[in-house]
Parts: C-alpha cells; structure tokens; sequence
C-alpha cells in the first residue's frame, strides 16, 4: 500500500512541492535552502516499521553540495522519494549511511521522517523558518500521517515510532503507548544526532519479537 505521504512526494519535480511554492514566495526573509531536493524522508515510508521521527533537512555548506554534484544525482533522490527506485542515491549524507540506524534504513527496518522537509543549518534556532514551517502544506501533511495512520499503527503494536525531536511534531506524549519513545528534549536538541542508545535497543528488541 501507498501512503499519503508518499503520494504527497511523487508530486516534487524540482526542489520546493508545488503546495509549498506560494508559502516561500510570501516569505522572502526565510533562509531555507532550496537549492536541492528535500529529504522529507529516509527510508521506505511505505513500510519500515520503525518510524524515527526528526525536525527538518540539513544543510551544511560543502557537504550538501557533495551530495549532489550534479543533476542525475537529483533526479536520482527525487526518484527515491518518489518510490520509483528502492536503492539508496550514491552520495547520500553519511548521518544515513553511517549512523546508529543506517543499517536499519538500508534494510527497510526503519525510516527517519521530517516534520519539515526543508533544509537549514539549525531549524532550533531559526525562529523566523519555524514560522515559515509550520504554515507549510507539507508539513501539516506530514503531521496529518502521523497522527492517522502511524500512532494508531503504533498503538495496535504494528510500528514503533522513535519521537527524536518533537518540537515540530508535537506528538502528545500522555497515553503515547509502549510502541511511542520519546527523546529527552534537553538532550536530543542539539547535542544528539540520533535517539539515545536504549530507546534504539528497545526498538530493535520490539522488531525481533514482532518477527
């Protein structure tokens, strides 16, 4: 089955979703890079039943360049988000490819959301994107996702969801359920990249019952 969100993204053909073109155009002040394709997702959305929940796209200066150093390496990504190839793009950032949970993604275990697609230094301290995010189509249909189809999921133990950073996602975390782990927010922002090492345990221990 297809999900909504991966419908959302088989509409991109550039950068920016169509849906999100005018809130960035009524945004001039905004300083989210725009010049590649957006990791609105890592992994198979469809899927993975593990769902690791992050704030928004990266953008380092250099690095980012280098993951695409030319136009087939866009088209490439956007294929990826599009579900027309299941392999991971060549260049893609070593936090996917060699980080606590790449193997998970790679092996269609696990898939890292954004609650914003968009890439930017540091979302946390960015006020004004903040603003210019949570008006975004995109991300309220990456909210919508969750909230209807993956908590639910999760609370009949079909997934588990990994809440890294929940500024964004604002997922409550009374009643959350067993398949639900919330990061600590004082920790998870900005001082760890992934969610701690047992909350990562846990839900390993969880796919290895569940089979």
């Amino acid at each position: 089955m297809v999900s909504r969100i991966r419908r959302f993204w088989r509409q991109l053909a550039n950068s920016v979703h169509p849906d999100d073109e005018a809130v960035f155009r009524a945004s001039p002040d905004h300083t989210f890079n725009l010049g590649f394709p957006p990791p609105a997702f890592i992994g198979q959305v469809d899927t993975a039943p593990i769902v690791i929940l992050m704030s928004n796209g990266g953008y380092k200066p250099g690095q980012t360049e280098a993951e695409f150093p030319d136009a087939s390496a866009s088209d490439a990504y956007r294929r990826w988000l599009h579900g027309d190839i299941s392999t991971p793009p060549h260049h893609l950032a070593r936090y996917y490819t060699g980080g606590p949970f790449a193997e998970w993604i790679t092996s269609g275990k696990a898939v890292v959301v954004n609650a914003v697609a968009y890439r930017s230094p540091r979302l946390s301290q960015e006020k004004s994107n903040q603003a210019v995010a949570r008006r975004l189509p995109s991300h309220h249909l990456h909210r919508q996702w969750l909230m209807e189809d993956v908590l639910p999921a999760a609370r009949d133990g079909k997934r588990f969801v990994l809440v890294h950073r929940n500024g964004l996602w604002n997922v409550p975390t009374a009643n959350a359920g067993d398949c639900v782990l919330f990061s600590d927010p004082m920790r998870a922002e900005p001082n760890r990249a992934a969610p701690d090492r047992d909350k990562l345990r846990a839900a390993e221990n969880w796919l290895q019952r569940t089979g």
